[in-house]
């Protein structure tokens, strides 16, 4: 079982490829509720956080969850292609491969922040102008 909490700001438009934005945060959501789903398995408490917000050059968007987290190791091999801690079968390893290079090709930048055993955030960090 798992809750999102939404807490979302009036954001201006970005230049942006909407559509590739969308594959970079279903690739985030799917591995933080992965990653809920590992720690809670079908109990209550499990939680999703999304926060949009905004400053004068950049557009910030955080995914939060309270999953199982990552340690060291895993954090620097995050953005790997074919990377994966899922088992056989379960994922590919593309998906932050992926939402990395998006991000990048936006000339933005994702920042990671986490914890074995009490969750990860995800900073995606997108200019409001491309240059």
């Amino acid at each position: 079982m798992c809750k999102v909490k939404k807490e979302y700001s009036g954001l201006p438009l970005i230049e942006c490829y909407p559509g590739k934005l969308n594959q970079v945060f279903l690739n985030i959501i799917s591995n933080a509720i992965y990653a809920i789903r590992k720690k809670f398995e079908e109990q209550e408490g499990g939680l999703l956080s999304i926060t949009t917000s905004f400053d004068e050059t950049n557009l910030l968007i955080k995914i939060a969850d309270n999953g199982i987290g990552m340690d060291e190791n895993t954090k620097k091999k995050l953005f790997e292609p074919f990377f994966t801690t899922k088992g056989v079968g379960e994922g590919t390893g593309l998906g932050l491969s992926i939402a990395y290079n998006t991000i990048v090709k936006h000339n933005g930048r994702i920042e990671v922040n986490s914890e074995l055993g009490k969750g990860t955030e995800f900073i995606l960090i997108l200019p409001l102008i491309q240059k």
